[in-house]
């Protein structure tokens, strides 16, 4: 069982549709590919500007 924050909110039934956005230091190609694996739709790398993580908001937001 993966105890990742992403991969458990992506198997909670009430929350699997809730897009998930990394934000993390590693900034290797595994660390990226392990945040795609558990279900984030961004990976974020520190530092981060104020308009990449607008950016990676704005792209999963949904209007309701």
């Amino acid at each position: 069982m993966d105890t990742r924050p992403g991969a458990i909110i992506k198997r909670n039934n009430k929350f699997s549709g809730v897009p998930v956005i990394m934000l993390s230091s590693k900034d290797g190609l595994f660390d990226k590919a392990r945040g795609r694996m558990v279900g984030s739709e961004a990976y974020l790398t520190k530092p981060f500007t104020k308009d990449q993580l607008l950016q990676a908001v704005e792209q999963h937001r949904r209007v309701t």
